[in-house]
């Protein structure tokens, strides 16, 4: 798949991903709102509700006072804490529903034995205290406190859901867009557009290692059925080539190192092989079919050394899992060892490395180690020759 595609479609996802967070956070701060003004106006109506009992009656532990309070504390299911006290004289009247919402516990609920101003532990977003004073008229030193259950739990579940479907209609229309993105064949740079740019022509795979009706045969596959042979899950021979020089010429800007792995099995179907090697090798679109036995991995920011180490891992895990006759595995290898290399020459290194390896009775794992300063000397040495 185009790597723009996949990094607008990355951009896509996060700034979604940004939307349903503030979207979530915008409807809960409204029902949160929504409740506090409905606490509110509850605290209201029973402070006047209290004030008039209390005037009625002239004591707050009357019984009439106490049942009627109990009451109507327990028709509001958000009220957790009714208070009435006085800063000089304590507590006057208590309920709550839990006694860990007191900092200190009195003992009781309905009445307390120390006097100051009470502290409530109280749970942030959750829950929210409020405080009038129990008759702004009089001027007693009387105050009503209420603490009340900001979010109820049934008040969350309807946000949840429609977040819930408009993530559903997001990804059934990324599956679209996916599927229709890396079912578009990317249009050779050749001959129009390459010509204007300068770039050399990139020229399709052709092995050193398979045979050509092999090859042929492979290449032949129709474009429709998109990158991945669904056969083996393996890329398309025809597509390893542009890969390749894509990884190099990345490699190469950021000054790192790239290995190409050929893998070869005798006497086995490639269908074998590749569930083998998309079970060691996790990154699907740098594995590719070359021929009815071979398969390419390409080893982004790994020098020589390093993907030996991962071949020789490889070939002990498939002995290790081996159920059928021993069937030996090659493995061919080539680096860019800080070189400026194109596609053909990793391929056709990795390919003579390949050969060695599978002349070796019992299967081998040989390494093209080439060496930079050669490379660049016989590079400058062939500049030279055509500029005399």
């Amino acid at each position: 798949m185009n790597r723009r595609i996949l990094a607008f479609y990355y951009i896509i996802s996060m700034l979604f991903l940004l939307f349903i967070l503030f979207f979530a956070a915008y409807r809960l701060k409204i029902r949160i709102d929504e409740n506090r003004a409905e606490s509110e106006n509850a605290l209201e109506a029973l402070r006047v509700s209290a004030l008039s009992i209390y005037l009625a009656e002239g004591d707050f532990n009357s019984e009439y006072f106490r049942t009627t309070m109990r009451s109507r504390f327990s028709e509001n299911d958000r009220l957790l804490l009714l208070a009435i006290y006085s800063s000089r004289n304590g507590f006057h009247y208590l309920i709550a529903r839990d006694e860990s919402y007191l900092s200190t516990a009195p003992g009781q609920y309905e009445r307390a034995s120390w006097s100051g101003e009470p502290e409530y532990t109280i749970r942030p977003v959750y829950e929210n205290r409020i405080t009038r004073r129990f008759n702004p008229g009089m001027g007693q030193d009387l105050f009503i406190d209420g603490i009340f259950r900001d979010l109820e739990k049934e008040q969350v579940y309807p946000i949840l859901r429609e977040l819930f479907y408009i993530l559903i209609v997001y990804l059934l229309i990324s599956s679209v867009f996916l599927v229709s993105a890396a079912a578009v064949k990317t249009p050779e740079p050749y001959p129009e557009s390459a010509a204007k740019s300068g770039k050399r022509r990139v020229r399709p795979l052709t092995s050193p290692i398979a045979p050509a009706p092999e090859l042929s045969r492979l290449r032949g596959q129709p474009s429709a059925a998109g990158l991945f042979s669904p056969a083996t899950g393996l890329g398309w021979s025809q597509h390893l080539s542009t890969r390749l020089d894509s990884e190099l010429e990345r490699a190469a800007g950021s000054d790192q190192d790239l290995s190409l792995m050929l893998i070869s099995r005798e006497r086995c179907d490639i269908k074998e092989l590749a569930l083998s090697v998309l079970e060691y090798f996790p990154l699907r679109d740098l594995a590719f079919e070359v021929d009815s036995s071979t398969v390419a991995v390409i080893l982004p920011d790994k020098d020589l050394d390093h993907s030996l180490q991962e071949a020789k891992d490889f070939q002990k895990r498939s002995a290790a899992l081996r159920r059928s006759a021993p069937r030996q595995i090659s493995v061919g290898l080539s680096a860019r060892n800080g070189r400026l290399v194109g596609s053909n020459r990793l391929l056709s290194e990795a390919g003579r490395a390949l050969k060695q390896g599978e002349s070796s009775a019992g299967g081998g794992i040989v390494a093209f180690r080439a060496d930079p300063e050669k490379y660049r000397a016989a590079i400058a040495a062939r500049s030279a020759g055509r500029s005399g």
